[in-house]
């Protein structure tokens, strides 16, 4: 049976590392290739972001839990409002009726 090396003999004498390998296309791994992203998945749709204050998203989780929504439906439900306000068409007809 042999010894395992010493950690300290490894740092007082290092063997040189070997070289790395050239990276291979080949060897891209095919998930990460593969792998779509949102906009590939629908591109009828933007992301965007929206940033509120922090007493007012609490609010809105909480009429979305009393409700039984999600936040997002009631950002789209504010969104279909404006539309209406200003004298646009709604979500649903600017969608095609879907």
């Amino acid at each position: 049976m042999s010894k395992r090396p010493s950690l300290i003999a490894g740092l007082i004498n290092p063997q040189p590392e070997p070289a790395p390998e050239a990276p291979s296309v080949a060897r891209v791994e095919p998930a990460l290739a593969e792998k779509p992203t949102a906009q590939k998945l629908n591109p009828d749709v933007i992301r965007t972001s929206i940033y509120l204050p922090r007493p007012v998203y609490r609010r809105l989780k909480e009429i979305a839990l009393t409700t039984d929504q999600k936040v997002h439906d009631l950002f789209m439900e504010g969104i279909d409002a404006a539309l209406r306000k200003y004298g646009h068409p709604g979500i649903s007809e600017l969608r095609g009726g879907k």
